[in-house]
């Protein structure tokens, strides 16, 4: 009561009060206040204008009372809250016209004029009144700028830029939101800013270039603080990763966006990442299917439905259309797979209905596409082209080219059922140009690789391939077979293909030095990583934290490699090499013994070309499923050195190699194709009779592609300086307390795919080293054993002087993350280096070598990638600037390995091709009974320009001959002369 009463007498002045400390205080709120708010720091400014709003209450100060009312409703809307951002602009409102504050009353009275155009705008927007809502915008935009509130105008052009975007008016959706980001950062509005860089994002994954927006969005997600905000952008990178193919990455980033949900309790974008957990479980059960492992493929796909029914229930409680769209679409996709049709046909029926209600456009393309898929697989092949054709019109009017490739592709299937043959080969092509026209605008190598070697854009190539070799057997003058050679070509080693003609660029020219230490510091992160590995026996909860500090650290990489080529002068001028031409491959590449054998191996057709100086012969083979299983039995049995059943390889060789084979050839460049990678063809039957092997009779070498071999060639050629050096070896390197203990692996078990690794000391590894440097001149060779044979020593060392440069020691090959694979160097304390030579260490390295030996276990291996072939270490060496590489497919016995290692080197000595010198060592341990099992020989092979003499035989003896021919031969002429003048 007193209390109550003591503040009426305040209130009406019965006491005075001293308000100056006061006054003080409201000018220090106010003015800290606008610094925060003119800083982006919203909430300290909010808190700070409230403060002020009360002290001016406090002393009875309306103008102030109405300039801190005026700052609190600029806040509350840039804080999303435009209802209290209304009631603050009111009580400004009321309180300016009252002190006849002519200026606050305008910007105030316009602040609510700006209110409510901008929810008309967004009511158009829901009921699909797309040009009220974007003229509604525009007038709330212009009010804003006629009182120059950016604030405003900055929230009102983003909501304009989604009725563009659900007018598929994507131009204008992505314009609006660049002027938003532009006000948003002048304005250091973090919030908006993330938000503006988002809808950029979905721009460029519209438009399928997948590399610009995954720049956006993960700048969105630095930027963002909102826990809401943080999850879309983590679902959207989990989206991208997943159209790359990418999919370890993409669930990654995918069941961080649904902890964050469930956090939040947020059903809505809860619904979303189950419906894209359940695209990537679905996508990861195409794969196993693709492989024949038909109980992996229909777990993910159980796993997929099980995501998406959750997320069906969710749509539907929150009445999301858009997303049931989606939802009820990939139901159908399962029931699909699973060859349940009218069950699919039915969800694709209603995810057409319920996407045409809303003008979905892209929504109904897509389930048209999977209509006619349904429509194919049942017969009904004039069905599945209308479907098609309809799909196809849709994609065009939206630039829909994610729907686009596969709509073509289906349709040219339907048409080559139809025995529309023409019309088959035109959309295979429009298939392929759409499918390389997204993958041009893919950054990273090994993202295009993911990128074509996933999902079924592949098949297009085979397919068409399959049709061009046909029709050329019934019109050979049209040349279809030299068109069926370039699909061949253009569907192997692509990103191989790109990055060799990346390797002789140097990005960092005109780069921002930041950056470029930005990148060495992440390097050195990583590298710190491994070390601690090694430093101490490790908790479970201390692996798994620097397992996730790890990713995090390779995804900042992989972002920064991103903006270093985007930034990158050299890379924007950079001009990928054709694919070679057969004229080409045969004068440029083959003398007249000399053949290549390159394999395309199709779902359904499978062709080997043959291209030898002067022809092109193409001849069918049996199904990929028949060779991919006639592989893998036969090399189960080659690794076994127990088992001698060698009939398989006569099969392979009777089906992969004889229709192809004439007297001239004693030379074979194999390029290989799906399993064939991890194929050694010299290790084939050429007479079961008498277990003759391939190597016995031809001399073998490999290569990614024809077109990469090519590029292989033509930078050893211009490169003009020649190395001084012979040989640089690394061998038997010190592994610690590690290389005593049984499982010295298993520290690292969760960091890398590979479970089946340990360091214990390879003790012919030295001895190997010793052997091969006994075949050079000691100053020509530099020799590293035990801890000598360490990482530091290799990058200090001028690695561009030497031929050869030979590893003896173990490797560690990661097969889902390949930039993990590594070559182990000395482990010791050293805390500069770990000891790992790790495949993206390998891409920085400058090397001018014509060979790098792998003398290591399954060096050959990696990430397999259709089309691209195998992601492993040996590209990396071929990048840095090797010009052939000698790796293994397995792991083979140590003392075999130098045994065949000194003979080779021996030969190599000996002024042989390194294919050749290659093959007479095999040769003498097949002679040899003890080692005469594949096992122990065939595992090496010999990749790149392998017919390269290192040696060549010193040409100073036939100059010495040639010197005393000219003599004699002169002495006789005067001799003659003489005799003649005396006669």
């Amino acid at each position: 009561m007193y209390t109550s009463f003591f503040l009426f007498l305040i209130n009406t002045s019965l006491f005075p009060l001293d308000t100056s400390d006061l006054k003080q205080e409201y000018i220090q709120n106010f003015e800290k206040a606008e610094q925060f708010r003119q800083a982006g720091e919203f909430e300290k400014s909010l808190d700070l204008f409230n403060r002020s709003l009360s002290i001016a209450t406090k002393i009875r100060d309306e103008t102030k009372q109405c300039k801190s009312l005026y700052k609190l409703g600029i806040l509350y809307w840039n804080l999303g809250k435009p209802n209290d951002s209304k009631r603050y602009f009111e009580q400004a409102k009321f309180l300016a016209d009252k002190l006849k504050l002519e200026k606050i009353l305008h910007k105030c009275e316009t602040s609510l004029e700006i209110y409510l155009f901008y929810n008309k705008g967004k009511d158009y927007r829901y009921s699909g009144e797309f040009e009220e809502s974007v003229n509604s915008f525009k007038t709330a935009i212009a009010l804003s700028q006629e009182i120059g509130s950016q604030e405003h105008e900055l929230k009102c052009l983003r909501q304009m830029s989604y009725a563009h975007q659900d007018n598929n008016q994507l131009i204008e959706f992505k314009n609006a939101n660049i002027k938003a980001f532009e006000i948003a950062q002048l304005l250091s509005h973090k919030i908006e800013q993330g938000r503006c860089l988002t809808n950029i994002g979905n721009y460029y994954e519209k438009i399928n270039n997948y590399s610009e927006a995954l720049n956006k969005y993960e700048q969105a997600l630095k930027i963002t603080y909102i826990q809401k905000d943080k999850s879309m952008c983590l679902n959207n990178i989990g989206v991208i990763y997943q159209n790359l193919g990418v999919y370890e990455k993409s669930l990654e980033h995918l069941n961080r966006a649904l902890a964050i949900n469930k956090e939040l309790d947020d059903d809505y974008s809860i619904s979303k990442v189950l419906n894209n957990i359940g695209t990537a479980h679905r996508t990861k059960g195409l794969t196993y299917d693709a492989q024949g492992d038909l109980l992996q493929a229909q777990d993910y796909y159980y796993k997929a439905l099980n995501s998406f029914r959750e997320s069906l229930k969710l749509t539907e409680k929150n009445k999301d259309t858009d997303t049931q769209v989606e939802v009820l679409n990939n139901i159908g996709t399962i029931y699909s797979d699973l060859e349940k049709h009218f069950d699919a046909l039915k969800y694709f029926q209603m995810s057409y209905e319920k996407a045409e209600e809303i003008s979905n456009f892209e929504g109904m393309g897509m389930t048209l596409t999977n209509i006619g898929i349904v429509h194919y697989n049942l017969g009904n092949f004039e069905e599945a082209a209308k479907c098609n054709e309809k799909a196809i019109n849709l994609a065009l009017q939206i630039e829909g080219g994610k729907i686009l490739w596969e709509a073509y592709l289906e349709i040219a299937k339907a048409y080559e059922k139809q025995e529309r043959i023409s019309d088959a080969i035109g959309n295979y092509k429009a298939s392929i140009e759409t499918t390389e026209k997204i993958r041009s605008k893919i950054i990273l190598e090994e993202l295009k690789a993911r990128f074509l070697g996933t999902d079924k854009r592949i098949e297009a190539y085979h397919r068409l391939i399959h049709l061009l070799v046909n029709q050329h057997q019934s019109e050979p003058q049209k040349k279809y077979n030299e068109e069926a050679f370039n699909y061949m070509e253009r569907a192997k080693a692509r990103a191989f293909l790109d990055s060799m003609e990346l390797s002789q660029v140097d990005l960092s020219q005109g780069i921002d030095a930041e950056l470029l230490n930005n990148e060495k510091e992440l390097m050195k992160d990583i590298t710190n990583i491994y070390s601690k590995l090694l430093a101490a026996e490790l908790s479970s909860d201390e692996k798994t934290s620097l397992s996730n500090n790890l990713k995090e650290l390779e995804d900042k990489l992989e972002a920064l490699k991103r903006e270093i080529r985007k930034e990158s002068p050299a890379y924007a001028n950079l001009k990928y090499p054709e694919i070679i031409t057969l004229d080409e491959t045969q004068k440029k590449l083959l003398d007249t013994h000399t053949a290549i054998f390159a394999y395309s191996l199709g779902q359904e057709n499978s062709y080997a070309f043959v291209i030898t100086k002067k022809e092109l012969r193409i001849f069918p083979l049996p199904s990929r499923k028949n060779i991919q299983n006639q592989v893998s039995d036969y090399l189960r049995i080659i690794t076994d050195k127990d088992n001698h059943a060698f009939q398989v390889g006569n099969e392979l060789f009777n089906s992969l190699i004889l229709p192809g084979l004439d007297g001239n050839i004693e030379n074979i460049i194999f390029i290989p194709c799906d399993i064939l990678h991890f194929l050694p063809f010299e290790a084939l039957i050429s007479h079961n009779d008498r277990n003759r092997w391939l190597v016995e009779d031809y001399t073998i070498a490999y290569a990614p592609s024809i077109s990469s071999l090519r590029e292989i060639i033509d930078r050893k050629n211009m490169n003009k300086r020649k190395p001084r050096m012979d040989l640089l070896a690394f061998g038997d390197p010190y592994f610690g307390a590690l290389e005593k203990e049984e499982n010295g692996g298993d520290i690292f078990q969760d960091f890398f795919s590979s479970r089946s690794f340990d360091f214990y000391r390879l003790e012919y590894s030295g001895i190997e080293i010793d052997e091969i440097s006994s075949h050079f001149k000691k100053g020509k060779r530099n020799v590293f054993l035990r801890k000598e044979a360490s990482e530091d020593r290799l990058k200090n060392h001028k690695l561009d002087d030497y031929r050869i440069i030979h590893f003896a020691t173990h490797s560690i090959i990661d097969e889902r993350r390949p930039d993990r694979s590594s070559i182990v160097l000395t482990l010791d304390e050293d805390p500069t280096e770990d000891g790992f030579l790790q495949m993206r260490e390998i891409y920085t390295l400058k090397l001018n070598s014509d060979l790098v030996t792998l003398s290591s276990c399954q060096t050959g291996l990696g990430e397999f990638i259709h089309g691209e072939g195998i992601e492993g270490i040996n590209r990396a060496f071929f990048y840095a600037g090797s010009s052939s590489v000698l790796m293994s497919l397995w792991a083979i016995n140590d003392q075999a390995s130098y045994q065949l290692m000194e003979r080779f080197y021996f030969h190599l000595r000996s002024s042989e091709s390194i294919m050749e010198a290659l093959r007479k060592a095999k040769l003498e341990m097949i002679e040899s009974g003890v080692l005469s099992h594949p096992y122990y020989w065939a595992g090496f092979i010999a990749s790149g320009q392998a017919d390269e003499i290192i040696f060549p035989k010193s040409s100073s003896k036939w100059i010495y001959f040639g010197v005393l021919l000219a003599f004699v031969f002169g002495a006789v002429l005067i001799l003659r002369k003489r005799f003649n003048k005396r006669a």
